[in-house]
């Protein structure tokens, strides 16, 4: 049978939940397709070994004692049957089990080796807790970030009219998006007319330090009064309405709301 690579034989055996009765347990899919699957019991040093060929639709069943074979036996029939021939073909794969307390306990069974010729192996098992990956890096996110305001600050420095506010305009448009969403919620009857008002108010200050620190921008001072509107204006109309003695959300009478605004509208300017 050919041989794999080594990285193939480093990654062979994977960690998996065991059964009852059993504390460690490990599965290894060969290059032919036929699986292995593999239980320890510490305590009494046994080992059980689950075999799968790939060319046969039935597997077998080995249990194994401190390198004694206790038995060999067809899973289906529950026969005994006589497994070496088959097995050791297949010793190079175990030979990379890194846990070599398994390696022990079959004791030398099938000419299995009792070391392991994985680079992490041991035979203690706290040393096979291997770290894993990080999928986060609080330094690289930190230097990611000192990058990217770096390069924003250079960019707008040669910015200049026209082409100044077209680069601000999509941080602007995805502000303005935000509370557009809130707002929409808010018609939907899922925020209060507190929440809302508390959201968005709370973003439009947001966004201005957001504008100063991530974006690397002066913060506008027309975008945030125009983003504190909705918040504020949607406060006062359910105070209102409290006020007359309307204790319904302020969402189910927007139409009085567009009137009163409407009102106030022609009385400031003399319409």
């Amino acid at each position: 049978m050919g041989y794999s690579t080594k990285d193939f034989y480093y990654q062979l055996w994977k960690r998996k939940k065991p059964s009852k009765s059993y504390h460690r347990a490990y599965e290894a899919i060969l290059t032919d397709g036929t699986k292995f699957e593999l239980e320890y019991n510490f305590i009494k040093e046994i080992v059980k070994i689950e075999y799968f060929p790939s060319n046969e639709q039935k597997h077998y069943i080995i249990l194994i004692q401190r390198g004694s074979i206790l038995q060999e036996r067809d899973f289906q029939t529950q026969r005994p049957v006589s497994l070496f021939s088959k097995i050791t073909t297949y010793r190079n794969y175990f030979s990379y089990l890194y846990d070599e307390q398994v390696l022990k306990a079959i004791g030398g069974c099938y000419d299995i080796p009792t070391i392991s010729l994985h680079p992490q192996a041991s035979s203690d098992f706290k040393d096979l807790q291997f770290p894993k990956k990080k999928l986060f890096s609080k330094k690289k996110f930190i230097d990611f970030i000192k990058r990217y305001t770096a390069e924003k600050e250079e960019k707008q420095k040669n910015l200049k009219g026209l082409k100044k506010a077209l680069y601000r305009m999509p941080g602007d448009l995805f502000d303005g998006f935000v509370i557009f969403v809130l707002f929409y919620f808010f018609l939907m009857g899922e925020l209060t007319s507190f929440l809302f008002s508390f959201l968005s108010i709370f973003y439009s200050i947001l966004s201005g330090f957001f504008d100063i620190y991530i974006r690397r921008r002066n913060p506008l001072l027309v975008k945030t009064l125009i983003l504190l509107f909705p918040g504020i204006l949607i406060f006062w109309f359910q105070y209102q309405l409290y006020e007359w003695g309307i204790q319904k959300p302020a969402y189910l009478y927007m139409d009085v709301l567009v009137l009163l605004f409407v009102q106030q509208t022609k009385f400031l300017f003399g319409g």
